[in-house]
């Protein structure tokens, strides 16, 4: 005992998710045990389950003479003998289905089986023998409701009722000597030597009831996967007779599910029986038994069970059960035996499934247990099922990165727009991040930083242009940089106020001699002031004023890294050339196209120079013709140009020669069309010309063919239209100008096109409204509304997240002009959970959350009041939890 104990400390560390396990009833629960939990809405239960054994000491040895049995033969004569080779078993074949989360309803049907052989004893008649020893047979039908108590899911325990009732189905006229339950035994008899039995069943109706508590240590917030149910049970015989009119029970078991695919479960069941008189003596039965059995789970819902169950109780019997009628006129008779109800040991297994017969959505979001990540948890479908987060947590109007990745900007859209790069910082800028201070030194010329991000226009009012030195106030006129710079262009030659002001020893470790362009940077060579470009054509050779200045040294050798070098003198210095012809560019070297180079490019020497563009002598420069004809025209092989050879190529078998100029057969060789037409001539693809393909581009599958023209299918091919909306012209996308988008822009999935004209969608098209109201005109404050969507934090005043959403659009309907008159009452309600001071105090509370909410988004508190009513005004019936949810709640009351 103390070993098992250990083995379960031990695995209850295992925390995996349990899975129901059924009982021979098909509802939750183990063997004869009911568990307080339910099958759950529309799941269906099935189970075959049962007891084999082959034990005979529920037959009491009356001793050496006598034997475990008597069998009285009705022709006269008797005889006493031992079971031997004994078995018997009991089936269990049971459907139950879950109405609602808190009914379930199943049907039990038992079949029954036992036979044995006999050794005689002491038989009086040698020829007469024990007969009638193989018989089977249906039990009495079971029908049994239960209901469970509607406490909160989370709750470690549940509670529940099953009632029901089991029917005289059997067959009295088959019966065996295992007795399968104590009110089958007759408590009164006539016969003072023999008392009746049924072992499969008594016509009366018996009425049954079962009180369940289980507890789930899964439920808690580190669970175990650990169940426990305890049952007490009162099942009353109608019409009993000569039965006990009334049996009591009693059952306490545990599951566990170490794995996902396995579980444990033990029960200690009892039934309580009247005790029963023979011959002035009072009897009873012992009626305690414990059973045990592993239970494998497999993805398809069916389980298989496998255990055994062991008699706990004493050494008791019922004295003179008589048992095996049997009519026969030649050797019929009745067994008469000392019985009790339990066998020693049974073998207990069998297989069961359960299923739902509709997909499951227990928290009510529209996603599907199955496809939900948060299946306890309201939550929203683009989010798995799981609860939205706040959309902008720093407040600043730019949504969090994980509001565009999830697809929600639209959704959102009321609250934020774009992407914030800094979600937990508070930012001014269009990215949600905080801006720098735009004018450091203070001189109202702008950093650099807000040129390079284009905000010029928003600190237009603090400084304009872009600070050369933006730790220094200097003047606009000096770029921003301090008056006393010696050289404020950064040439190393000193501005001409240096030398006015005879400072030129003061700042001699900056600068030197006199700058004759104090705004440009130049060399010293030039006084400061920036060279002309000595090669204005960029081809190497220094154009004519280097020579004209002798100054072709200094710029074959410049000093100054940034100078521009040169060499030799450019002969076409507007012109880009090669140093080989004097910088003056060379003439084409293929006049003619015709890839045979001109005359001058031999007599020059530079076919080398040309060898990837022309080849050989063309001896007609003037006139493309083909290499193997020494570049002299010939007829053309592609007289329209669209690169499909002129049928003659094909005739005079001349294809591979104008290979690289066109190929296969043209049709049409006076009109150039495309290779997929033949060489023959296509209609405008593009009519319209609004870059969106006519349809008979796609249906001819030349889409890659005008991939340079147009794309798409148009369907307006005679209206200019953008591609996304298939070439048709687009309506206005704001008709009433209230900055809401009309809902076609949003089903044409276009909110991103007109983002500068408007945004949302417009549930008003044809009347202004403000954007928090989707562009209807702000209702009228009711006289008393429910808040919808306005909750707290479990037992605080604390808003939840998504009431902040619903508290900004009804101060946009506060602060609309038509309502800016209305003053309101802002009304608490709670439920009767708890003491009534307290439930006050929480619905006053929250109350005055709502009121101060409502002030920071500008409506003033003057026009409210909270009042706390505590559980004082219900609205619905605090019994059930559908109810308490409905009595907690916000109300909005216009005050006038």
């Amino acid at each position: 005992m103390n070993k098992a104990i250990v083995l379960c400390v031990l695995l209850s560390g295992l925390v995996v998710s349990a899975s129901a396990t059924l009982n021979k009833d098909a509802m939750m629960g183990v063997n004869k045990t009911q568990s307080a939990q339910s099958l759950g809405h529309s799941k269906l239960g099935f189970s075959l389950l049962g007891d084999v054994t082959n034990e005979t000491s529920m037959f009491k040895d009356r001793g050496d003479t006598l034997g475990q049995m008597t069998r009285f033969h009705n022709i006269g004569g008797q005889t006493s003998a031992n079971a031997s080779d004994f078995w018997g078993a009991s089936a269990y074949v049971a459907l139950a289905v879950g109405i609602w989360d808190y009914f379930d309803f199943g049907v039990m049907l038992p079949v029954y089986y036992e036979k044995f052989t006999s050794d005689k004893i002491r038989p009086q008649e040698e020829t007469l023998d024990v007969t009638g020893t193989d018989v089977g047979g249906l039990g009495d039908m079971r029908a049994s409701l239960k209901i469970r108590m509607p406490l909160p899911e989370d709750q470690v325990f549940d509670i529940a009722l099953v009632g029901g009732a089991s029917f005289g189905t059997t067959d009295l006229t088959r019966q065996g000597m295992w007795v399968r339950e104590p009110e089958y035994i007759h408590v009164s008899t006539t016969d003072t030597s023999v008392r009746e039995a049924q072992s499969f069943g008594i016509k009366e109706t018996t009425l049954r009831g079962t009180l369940a508590l289980t507890v789930d240590f899964d439920k808690l917030d580190n669970g175990v996967p650990l169940q426990f149910h305890v049952n007490g049970g009162y099942r009353y015989i109608m019409d009993a007779g000569d039965f006990n009119d009334h049996i009591m029970s009693f059952s306490g078991a545990f599951e566990f599910f170490p794995v996902e695919f396995f579980s444990i479960f033990a029960e200690y069941y009892m039934d309580f029986m009247p005790d029963i008189e023979y011959k002035g003596t009072k009897e009873s039965l012992d009626l305690s038994q414990i059973t045990a059995a592993l239970v494998f789970h497999t993805p398809a819902g069916v389980d298989l069970h496998l255990g055994g169950s062991y008699y706990v109780g004493g050494d008791k019997y019922i004295s003179a059960l008589k048992s095996y009628h049997n009519d026969d006129p030649n050797n019929g008779g009745y067994i008469q035996s000392n019985t009790r109800v339990n066998p020693l040991y049974t073998v207990y297994g069998g297989i069961t499934w359960a299923g739902f017969l509709l997909p499951q959505d227990r928290d009510k979001d529209g996603v599907t247990d199955e496809e939900d990540k948060c299946p306890d948890e309201y939550g929203h479908k683009k989010n798995q099922g799981c609860p939205l987060g706040e959309p902008d947590l720093d407040e600043d109007g730019v949504c969090d990165p994980w509001v565009a990745e999830k697809g929600l900007l639209d959704e959102f859209a009321d609250a934020c727009d774009g992407i914030d790069q800094c979600p937990n910082e508070e930012g001014d800028g269009e990215d949600g991040c905080p801006l720098d201070e735009p004018d450091t030194d203070a001189d109202g010329i702008c950093d650099p930083w807000v040129t390079q991000k284009k905000m010029s226009k928003k600190f237009a009012d603090v400084c304009k242009g872009a600070d050369n030195c933006p730790n220094e106030k200097g003047p606009k006129a000096n770029l921003g940089c301090p008056t006393d710079n010696p050289d404020a262009d950064g040439d190393k030659i000193c501005d001409p106020w240096v030398s006015q002001k005879n400072k030129l020893s003061a700042f001699a470790e900056m600068c030197k001699g006199y700058d004759d362009c104090p705004g440009e940077a130049g060399p010293v060579a030039n006084r400061g002031c920036p060279w002309p470009d000595p090669d204005a054509d960029g081809d190497g050779l220094c154009d004519e004023w280097v020579i004209q200045k002798k100054m072709g040294y200094f710029f074959e050798n410049p000093t100054d890294s940034t100078t521009k070098k040169c060499k030799g003198v450019d002969k076409c210095p507007a012109e880009y050339g090669p140093i080989d012809n004097d910088g003056c560019p060379l003439d084409n070297p293929d006049g003619d196209g015709d890839g045979v180079c001109d005359a001058w490019v031999t007599q020059k020497k530079m076919t080398e120079r040309f060898a990837d563009v022309c080849k050989g002598i063309d001896k007609c420069p003037e006139e493309a013709g083909p290499e193997f004809n020494n570049g002299c025209k010939m007829d053309n092989p592609d007289a329209d140009g669209d690169s499909i050879c002129d049928p003659w190529v094909s005739q005079k078998k001349m294809l591979d020669k104008f290979v690289t100029v066109c190929k296969d057969i043209d049709k049409c060789p006076t009109e150039p069309g495309p290779v997929a037409t033949n060489g023959c001539p296509l209609d405008d693809p593009d009519l319209d010309k609004d870059s969106v393909c006519a349809v008979w581009v796609t249906e001819k599958g030349m889409l890659n063919l005008f991939k340079g023209v147009c794309s798409g299918a148009d369907k307006c091919p005679l209206d200019v239209g953008p591609l996304d909306n298939s070439g048709c012209p687009l309506d206005n996308p704001d008709g009433d100008s209230d900055g809401v988008c009309d809902p076609w822009v949003t089903q044409k999935k276009m909110n991103a096109k007109f983002k500068d004209i408007c945004t949302g969608m417009d549930r008003c098209p044809l009347d202004p409204g403000p954007v928090a109201a989707n562009g209807c005109p702000a209702p009228e404050i009711k006289e008393n509304v429910k808040l919808e969507g306005v909750t707290f934090k479990s037992g605080s005043a604390l808003l939840a997240a998504n009431a902040k959403t619903v508290l900004k659009s009804i101060a946009e309907q506060l602060n609309a002009p038509e309502n800016l008159k209305v003053n309101i009452e802002i009304h608490g309600h709670t439920d009767n959970v708890g003491k009534p001071a307290k439930n006050k105090k929480l619905s006053q509370d929250r109350a005055q959350s709502v009121v101060n909410y409502l002030a920071t988004q500008g409506v003033a508190k003057s026009r409210m009041m909270a009042i706390g009513h505590g559980d004082e005004e219900p609205v619905a019936d605090n019994k059930t939890a559908e109810g308490r949810e409905a009595n907690r709640r916000i109300e909005m009351h216009r005050a006038q």
